[in-house]
């Protein structure tokens, strides 16, 4: 990877966490205060339970496109590395919905 890779590989990654972060906090604010102001559990319950999953789900979307930037690049070694940490991250959250 050269320079200009990386700097486009930073810029990806930065507009992937910031929409995830934004999307959360948005779904988490607006659930909050309907939650608090109006008590509508049913949508606010759905608005909070949808912020958290943006925000435990931008990391993985984080790795996901640095693999797919890495697969498109050709860059072996890195495509390999972060194909192994989305399948480690997929087999956690699959584990986790076993238990749940």
């Amino acid at each position: 990877m050269n320079e200009r890779d990386d700097l486009r590989l930073e810029r990806i990654i930065g507009v992937v966490l910031k929409a995830g972060v934004t999307l959360s906090s948005l779904c988490l604010a607006v659930g909050l205060v309907l939650g608090l102001v109006h008590a509508q559990t049913a949508v606010s319950g759905f608005l909070l339970q949808a912020g958290l999953f943006a925000l435990v789900g931008t990391p993985i979307a984080r790795v996901a496109a640095a693999f797919v930037t890495y697969l498109i690049e050709r860059d072996l070694m890195f495509t390999t590395l972060t194909g192994v940490v989305l399948v480690e991250l997929g087999a956690a959250v699959l584990a986790a919905l076993a238990k749940h």
